[in-house]
Order: C-alpha cells, then structure tokens, then sequence
C-alpha cells in the first residue's frame, strides 16, 4: 500500500504525498516542498543503506502543492544523495512544463532528471485525465498503476470519481481526495457518502488524501469505513 508524506491540502503545512518502493526504486507519487523535506529525513544520508538506487515521481498536475519540491529533490539527489530521477508527466505539456521549469527556472543540471511522459516510460502506470481547476483544464490527471501486487488508483486532486471507476475493480486500493468543504474544484465528503460503500461492497480498499479539515474528515471516514491516509 501507498505510505504519505503529508496528506495535508493546499493550504495546509504538509501537502498531500504519497510513496512506495519498486525493487530498489522509491517512487513519489507528487513532490511538494513538505514531502521533499520529510523524504531528506526518512531516507538519511545514505539512500543505499535503504537499498534506493534512484527516485521515480509521478506528476498529478502542476499546482505548487504538487509539484513545488521537485527541484530542491534533483538537486539534493545530484548533490548529496548522487542518484538520479526520473518523473514521469501524464502528458506531452506537462512534460515539456516541467522540463522548463526545471532547467530554465530551476537552474538543475540536465544530467541529474530525465523528463518522460507515460507511453515513454512503458513502466505500466496509466494516466487518467480528470476534472479539477479549470485554470488547468486538461491538464489535470490521477493515476493507476501495481503497488506491491494490487491495482493502486490515485486520483491526485479532483472533483469527481467517474473517469476512475473503470479501474475499482475487487481488490483495488483508492487513494481518493476528500474535502469538508463544497468546492468547485475538490470532492465534497457529502458526495462521497453514496460512493464509498458501494466501492466497499464490491471490495476496493478506500483511503482518504488531501485533507482540508482532519479531524471532520476522520470521522466521516470511520463512518463510512473507509481510513486517511497512512502517514508515517
């Protein structure tokens, strides 16, 4: 199962962050500068003493909250860590936004990223377009992909869970946003009420991210027996 760096929202001191391992790989699921810093103190000094040869992150889209660490993570990984990192785009813009970002604005050595999108990668990760702010429209993605054996689907930040259900099948685990208050661009709790136990029913796992308010969020959860997200 996914592991989090923070699953704070946007105005929250620790954003939304998720991780696993793939053999000797760490991948990220996002990078803000609050899982940038948790990830410098959970991995150390010495990323081969946790048996991580390099770092994968999967990009969701290109808010701050999202994508704000990924710069200081290919720096100290050229600098300190001598790994390389790959991130991984759920599009030919998005790619080409976080190329620009990192060399031109960034200032990170070429050599120390590479910039991919899904298809190149051909690592069995599926983009899945989705509806958020319209400032970013189509350019807003979750993902779906195989953590530790199971179908993973993480919605990164949206307003709705239609284009991911094709992907709940038995057994899935969904890493959904959740919000306590009506927004536009995030989903509302109250229209998950129906959907949780439904997806529960036909046996997905459900985790809750992005939290805007905990502790009303918490105990929505347990009412609808679905768990935040594992902090660690």
């Amino acid at each position: 199962m996914l592991r989090f760096l923070g699953r704070g929202s946007a105005f929250c001191a620790e954003n939304n962050c998720a991780f696993y391992y793939d053999n000797d790989r760490l991948v990220l699921l996002d990078c803000p500068m609050s899982g940038f810093h948790r990830l410098r103190l959970l991995v150390g000094e010495a990323p081969a003493d946790k048996n991580i040869s390099g770092i994968t992150v999967l990009v969701t889209h290109t808010h701050s909250d999202h994508i704000g660490g990924i710069g200081m993570l290919v720096h100290y990984c050229c600098y300190v860590w001598h790994i390389p990192v790959k991130i991984i785009a759920p599009c030919r813009e998005i790619a080409e936004d976080l190329r620009f970002m990192l060399l031109r604005l960034d200032g990170c050595r070429e050599t120390a990223f590479s910039v991919v999108t899904a298809d190149e990668a051909g690592s069995g990760f599926i983009p899945v377009p989705t509806e958020h702010s319209p400032e970013l429209a189509g350019r807003c993605f979750g993902w779906c992909f195989e953590a530790d054996g199971r179908r993973t689907v993480f919605t990164g930040d949206t307003n709705t869970l239609e284009p991911f259900m094709q992907y709940l099948t038995e057994g899935a685990e969904l890493y959904t946003e959740a919000s306590a208050s009506d927004s536009p661009v995030h989903l509302y709790i109250e229209r998950l009420r129906k959907i949780i136990p439904q997806l529960k029913a036909r046996g997905v796992s459900v985790y809750l991210m992005h939290l805007d308010d905990e502790k009303k969020l918490a105990s929505a959860a347990t009412e609808l027996g679905a768990e935040l997200a594992p902090v660690v």
